[in-house]
């Protein structure tokens, strides 16, 4: 490679999966669909955490979050944990040194300034307030205060990208955004396409009974905020979820377009990704939170490779984490990789023609909104092993080949003693290896208040 390619991140937050309109019949994401078909679609991506600023630490560090020490949302539970320039290198401070522009717009939930994080240009839209009567000119009103934001983000780095000059150095572009992260909504223009009535809710829906399974899963799906009890308010609330993701995708096609434009796309290194999914009714249950479900670790994930570089596969179904997008993207664009970078990159996956044998990937959670449960735990292509060790104190293991919608919790059936004692012990050497901690250190004032990370 003689040229170091552009790079463009497009993020989005809390999309499931299978809402893309490749695998789900009922979506519209054209603009992404005709991304994965001009580039490399990847069916087996997961987020090594569920939750926003972890998973967004992340990917940005190439560290698991308990190894960057970024382990909650910040402000939950008085944690403010959160990545620092003096602690923490950055996929923009990796990139920076080898020349690149490097410009965010949008939702960013890193918490410290982007500057301070490698980056030159644009602009951090989370403290962003658009008030009504300015919302009502930009024909946004009906747009919930705290994602107007995401439309005006998506604006500006539209007409950032009008002024650019491609004859400078290569660009690492991140557009990222809230969308379709609650407060959930109807978006006017896509809502014919979701008649609420004719939503499909999972079919663990109907089908969950919570036996064997931790008992604060079934006090969630009973509480009255975050349980999914009336179906009618499911169906409309997945109804939104579908408009807000359409909005998504036609905000991330007139980025594409920009670079279309502008005469670099081919040049352009891309990845789309969302940060973690939603229940969305799955076991009855909203939103996202300490729960090792798929519809919240199974992310959407799409590369495009500039056009001196190839791929074997179209589809590529190895398992990958997100904690190697970073040094993926860094390899993929020839720059070299941070040794803080723990996740494994995975150019090698583009090279080959089918996954490896004996895959496996690790994840994480801590709290949330309805309490603090932390777990661990390690997934292969078909099995899932969760090690909770704070106050739940219990396990949980999936046979995913024969239970998709993980409904029946294995880890006390004798049939599966070897292969959970397996997994158990790839886990606890993981925690263990990376300097994973307990809860009484978690839960200190040292760590809540982020000295760590000073």
């Amino acid at each position: 490679m003689t040229k170091k390619p552009h790079i463009l991140v497009l993020w989005c937050d809390q999309m499931q999966y299978q809402r893309m309109g490749r695998v789900d019949e009922t979506a519209h994401t054209p603009n992404l669909d005709a991304l994965a078909d001009e580039g490399i679609w990847f069916s087996h991506a997961y987020t090594v955490q569920g939750q926003c600023v972890p998973s967004r630490a992340a990917m940005m560090t190439g560290m698991s979050p308990h190894e960057c020490g970024v382990m909650v949302n910040y402000g939950f539970y008085d944690h403010q944990n959160m990545l620092t320039g003096r602690k923490h290198t950055t996929l923009a401070h990796a990139l920076g040194s080898e020349g690149y522009e490097t410009v965010y717009f949008g939702k960013s939930h890193l918490g410290s300034p982007l500057a301070e994080l490698g980056f030159t240009d644009g602009r951090n839209y989370d403290g962003l307030n658009i008030p009504d009567d300015e919302a009502e000119a930009k024909g946004i009103k009906h747009v919930p205060g705290s994602l107007r934001r995401d439309y005006q983000a998506a604006t500006d780095a539209v007409a950032y990208l009008k002024e650019y000059t491609p004859d400078r150095d290569p660009l690492f572009f991140v557009f990222s955004t809230n969308l379709p992260h609650p407060p959930f909504f109807t978006e006017h223009k896509y809502a014919d396409l979701f008649p609420a009535q004719e939503m499909k809710l999972p079919a663990s829906y109907y089908s969950e009974t919570f036996n064997d399974k931790p008992p604060f899963q079934k006090a969630h799906a009973d509480d009255g905020s975050h349980g999914a009890h009336d179906e009618t308010a499911a169906k409309q609330e997945l109804s939104d979820y579908y408009s807000m993701i359409a909005m998504m995708d036609e905000h991330m096609g007139n980025v594409m377009a920009e670079f279309k434009r502008l005469g670099i796309w081919e040049e352009t290194l891309v990845l789309f990704l969302s940060d973690h999914g939603d229940m969305m009714g799955a076991h009855r249950m909203r939103l996202k939170g300490t729960l090792p479900y798929e519809e919240i670790f199974h992310v959407p994930c799409i590369f495009k490779l500039p056009a001196d570089q190839s791929s074997k596969r179209s589809e590529v179904d190895d398992l990958v984490s997100s904690q190697a997008f970073a040094a993926t993207l860094l390899g993929l664009a020839g720059c070299e990789v941070p040794s803080s970078f723990s996740g494994a990159e995975f150019t090698q996956a583009f090279l080959r023609s089918e996954h490896p044998d004996g895959e496996y990937m690790f994840f994480e959670h801590y709290a949330a909104y309805w309490g603090l449960h932390p777990f661990y735990g390690v997934r292969t292509r078909d099995k899932k092993y969760v090690r909770y060790y704070g106050p739940d104190d219990t396990e949980e293991f999936y046979d995913l080949c024969e239970d998709p919608d993980e409904l029946k919790n294995l880890a006390a059936d004798p049939a599966y003693h070897k292969i959970k004692r397996d997994l158990s012990e790839r886990a606890d050497a993981w925690w263990q290896s990376t300097e994973g901690r307990n809860v009484d250190y978690y839960e200190s004032d040292y760590f809540r208040t982020n000295q760590h990370n000073l």
